[in-house]
């Protein structure tokens, strides 16, 4: 396999298209410059290992090559088709890639999808990231110090939503848009007329234009609902039948994972009312789904008030070189503490260790703050709110906690014994009689008031120590740097995702990770520069 070498000396034209890109898409120009650090020998003998070295077939593209192309994608945000005519009619593409005057665009659409699906299923996105961390390390201290940085990291963690690209349905379009395409399938593997395979397989509802035209229900009306819900279940029950009974196991492969979509719909949205009619499940399935081209789509919130439907971003950020460490994606219905443990292996995974780590109080939860604690390094959050919504009565700020003996105190001085994790409940004669009930609760007569006791009451009384005081609150405030990429991270990519499924919407967060830090190092040389003049 050839090896992608292009010059690093500069001719007469690439020194004067640098001479353009240094305010506006001033990363081609570091690209330029910088691309044989960037694809040294041992990161493409990582490249070139995806790739079986059988002699058969044709040549392929130096994979480092095309990775570049992956990266000039992101950060442009080209499709594939864009990217092949960007190389050939944009100069500052050539000049990264190695081929001004180019007549011949240097990789086609197929060969930039299939390099794609390399990356992915060897995990070298991640080893991309990785690389640019490296980078950007290297340049930014001497040897010692960088040994240094490596012994006292200071770690951000933070997340995003990320708007699935799959079209949200609900339950009766779920069915019914994932048995057309049964439908469809089955078409063309039996080459029979879909209108035939929907009449013999009990389902003539699917050809209509749509499944709720082809009803033509008032479905404000409870009963004309009721009974558009049993309609479309039959009939997909049906077409489900007639395809086990009619096709083996070879034909209906192909098949699977929509059969398996209608078995899922169904299970977690259809019951059978005591009469013995499906009906809608009252409340929302755990885990449901909510897309049929993205099965890994779920609705999430990031606040009471703000829901969303798709995926978590997760990123963790060096504080003091800027760069991003690593990079993971939930489904949006995950808690924040899940997107944590990965992030910290790829961190360990870079000879890094994580001394001080700054959240926010989504991840408290998570196993890497308990492993940071025992590794003796510092944790830094806000505190969840110990006011009481009321403003007019006392908040568990009021009350004398301690944790040694495990008793809370009242403002009026009864005390209750505790064990983290329970919510206590005071004497209610002694709160029925106290002087201070009506500043304390609102409760029934005959009910005392009740504080909740966090599992990880004493981190949290740490982190309130820290937002009393202003050298606390401007460490707290540190933290706001993983924000700010975060910030970057989203206007780069948008608040849409780009792909389907967790897996490659990894990769295009892992991607944008990678330009960012290679900007970071952009900037660092200029800087760098301005000084050194």
């Amino acid at each position: 396999m050839e090896r992608w070498k292009p010059p690093v000396a500069t001719t007469k034209q690439e020194d004067m298209l640098l001479k353009r890109l240094t305010r506006v898409r001033a990363l081609f120009g570091f690209l330029r410059r910088c691309r044989h650090e960037l694809f040294d020998d041992a990161f493409q003998e990582q490249l070139e290992a995806m790739y079986r070295d059988t002699g058969a077939g044709d040549e392929p593209i130096a994979p480092a090559l095309l990775c570049m192309v992956m990266l000039l994608q992101g950060y442009v945000r080209a499709s594939d088709a864009e990217a092949v005519e960007l190389s050939l009619v944009d100069m500052r593409w050539q000049l990264v890639l190695g081929c001004l005057g180019a007549t011949e665009p240097p990789f086609s659409q197929g060969a930039l999808q299939k390099f794609r699906e390399r990356m992915i299923d060897h995990e070298m996105d991640r080893a991309l990231l990785e690389k640019t961390v490296s980078l950007v390390r290297a340049g930014a201290a001497s040897k010692g110090e960088a040994d240094t940085l490596k012994k006292a990291l200071r770690v951000a963690i933070d997340s995003r939503p990320l708007v699935g690209a799959g079209r949200v349905e609900d339950t009766i379009n779920l069915l019914g848009h994932t048995a057309r395409i049964i439908v469809q399938i089955v078409s063309k593997l039996t080459e029979r007329n879909p209108e035939e395979l929907c009449r013999e397989a009990g389902a003539p509802l699917l050809l209509a234009p749509s499944i709720k035209a082809g009803l033509d229900l008032d479905w404000s009306d409870p009963k004309q609902k009721a009974t558009g819900v049993e309609i479309v279940e039959r009939q997909v029950s049906s077409l489900q039948l007639w395809v086990e009974r009619h096709l083996d196991d070879v034909v209906t492969r192909p098949l699977q994972p929509y059969l398996d979509a209608l078995t899922q719909v169904k299970t977690q949205d259809i019951e059978t009312s005591p009469q013995g009619r499906a009906q809608i499940r009252q409340g929302v399935a755990a885990d449901r789904r909510i897309s049929v081209a993205d099965p890994e789509m779920r609705h999430g919130r990031k606040s009471k008030s703000k829901r969303f439907d798709g995926f978590k971003e997760h990123i963790g950020c060096d504080l003091d070189l800027r760069v991003i460490l690593a990079c993971s994606v939930t489904p949006a219905n995950r808690p924040e503490e899940e997107g944590a443990l990965p992030l910290q292996e790829d961190i360990h995974r870079q000879g890094l260790s994580i001394a001080e780590l700054f959240i926010d109080r989504a991840y408290v939860n998570s196993p890497v703050v308990q492993d940071v604690l025992e590794a003796k390094g510092e944790v830094f959050s806000k505190p969840w709110n110990q006011r009481h919504r009321n403003p007019l009565l006392f908040g568990k700020i009021d009350f004398k906690i301690d944790l040694a003996t495990q008793t809370i105190t009242c403002p009026a001085g009864e005390v209750e014994s505790f064990e983290p994790g329970e919510t206590v409940q005071f004497n209610p004669e002694a709160c029925g009689a106290c002087s201070l009930r009506a500043k304390c609760t609102l409760a029934a007569a005959g009910r005392g008031r009740t504080v909740s006791i966090s599992a990880d009451e004493a981190l949290q009384k740490r982190f309130q120590a820290l937002q009393q005081t202003s050298s606390g609150r401007a460490t707290l405030r540190h933290r706001t740097a993983v924000e700010h990429a975060l910030a970057h991270i989203a206007a780069r990519k948008g608040s849409h995702a780009r792909y389907l499924g967790v897996r490659k919407n990894l990769f295009d967060l892992r991607r944008a990770a990678a330009i960012q830090n290679l900007e970071v190092r952009s900037q660092d040389l200029t800087q760098q520069a301005k000084v050194s003049t």
